[in-house]
């Protein structure tokens, strides 16, 4: 089997383990079940629709620059709003409003006017349904009390977690840039997701005098979209869906309730970028670079280029809806300065909250570097003392064997003597014999 073909099987292995329910119109089997099949992702769009397609249609009529500010300027209270965003935010407002680029989907205020799962819960349904590939429907929003969102709030972009019929929890959130330990962090608040549904199904059955079963729990998906990944994304360039779920070693099958997708999007970019030098022309209107209905979708999130959304709406013509809806805030100066707004002020909070955690990490750096030149020191220290030790004691042995030497020396100073002494009164005896032998 080659590589191609056993990546094939790994993502739909994924994806069934993801799912863990039968796609829509399956046909149910008396006694075990067999692992749900995967529901097929939308074919490739039909590349001769919507070759003609007026931008204008969809961007509406574009302006100058010098319009829009005139028509800025012309209500002072929507100028001082936007005179206190960030140049990079008011560019981006200048821009869309000329009608040159999109709209930035992913900042919160956007992103839930657009995908309100109370007014417009079909969309969301639509994209939660190819995430997780199951046909899903919404039954509510639910309010974000969890102790996560208290914590770090202030690190998302947007943030939505809403329960679908079936009663299963489903968040959805994008993050401006990737967390540390990301999979440490999801594991977290799945964990709390769970418990918080557990907590909330006890009470219920208690109220209705009902006995409690763990039965009634069910599943937590976490799907999170990242702005900008981390290098632990970035060791896989050419993938963009990574889908997880606990699974044993031996094969036995058993439903552990928490699942999670994790959607790079400057992954899915660069994706959509390659395929494009591959199609050749990059302004080709025929160019196809989109495989299936969710690639749409998460290009509708991930991109305001004018290209992109062009060929979003020739793949899929029923977008044209969606992005109308959109450049309706052209119009809609008042509303347009509000999000904008309302998007610096949780920009700030990721800025301040980012600055930080960084800040945290250089913190906890030098304290690792303190804490081994500590040792070090320390050790150093202990070196030095054993140093200390040796030295004495080689100085105690050098002030012993000089004593020696010196005894040694007087010894040999008095045997000199002595012998003097002998040689003295050999001479004399000498003398004395020959005196007498004379």
């Amino acid at each position: 089997m080659n590589q191609k073909n056993y990546q094939a099987i790994e993502n739909r292995r994924q994806k069934e383990t993801f799912s863990g329910q039968k796609p829509p119109g399956a046909r149910k089997l008396s006694g075990p079940q067999k692992p749900a099949s995967v529901q097929k992702p939308p074919s490739m769009p039909d590349q001769t629709i919507g070759q003609n397609l007026d931008k204008e249609s969809i961007f509406g009529p574009e302006k100058t620059r010098e319009q829009v500010m005139e028509e800025l300027k012309a209500d002072p209270e929507v100028f001082r709003k936007f005179q206190q965003l960030s140049p990079k935010l008011q560019e981006e407002l200048v821009e869309f409003s000329m009608g040159v680029r999109g709209l930035n989907v992913t900042y919160d205020p956007v992103f839930k006017k657009i995908f309100n799962p109370e007014t417009r819960p079909e969309r969301l349904e639509e994209f939660l349904s190819l995430c997780m590939n199951q046909k899903v429907k919404i039954l509510r929003v639910m309010p974000g009390e969890s102790q996560r969102l208290m914590e770090e709030g202030s690190l998302l972009i947007m943030d939505i977690l809403v329960q679908l019929a079936s009663g299963a929890l489903v968040n959805v959130e994008i993050q401006r840039l990737g967390y540390l330990f990301p999979g440490a962090r999801c594991a977290c608040y799945s964990s709390d997701l769970l418990m918080r549904q557990y907590t909330q199904v006890r009470d219920t059955m208690k109220k209705k005098n009902r006995k409690f079963s763990y039965r009634d729990i069910k599943g937590v998906y976490t799907i999170v979209l990242i702005q900008k990944s981390t290098r632990e994304f970035r060791r896989y360039p050419g993938k963009y869906l990574h889908y997880f779920a606990q699974a044993s070693n031996t094969g036995l099958k058993l439903d552990l309730m928490q699942k999670y997708l994790l959607i790079p999007l400057d992954i899915f970019r660069k994706c959509l970028q390659n395929r494009r030098k591959e199609a050749g022309n990059p302004r080709k209107a025929g160019t196809i670079r989109l495989k299936n209905k969710l690639e749409a979708w998460l290009t509708f999130i991930a991109s305001d280029r004018p290209e992109d959304i062009m060929e979003v709406v020739r793949a899929y013509p029923e977008f044209r809806e969606v992005y109308r809806e959109v450049f309706e805030f052209r119009y809609q100066r008042r509303e347009l300065i509000s999000m904008y707004s309302e998007a610096l002020s949780i920009l700030d909070a990721n800025t301040v909250e980012l600055m930080v955690e960084q800040q945290k990490r250089v913190v906890e750096k030098q304290k690792r570097l303190l804490e081994k030149q500590k040792q070090m020191i320390g050790q150093n220290e202990k070196t030095i003392a054993q140093n200390e030790k040796t030295i004495e004691q080689l100085r105690r042995e050098a002030e012993q064997q000089k004593k020696e030497i010196e005894q040694q020396k007087r010894e040999a100073e008095q045997q000199k003597r002595e012998a003097e002494q002998k040689d003295r009164e050999l001479e004399r005896l000498k003398a004395l014999l020959e005196q007498m032998q004379g």
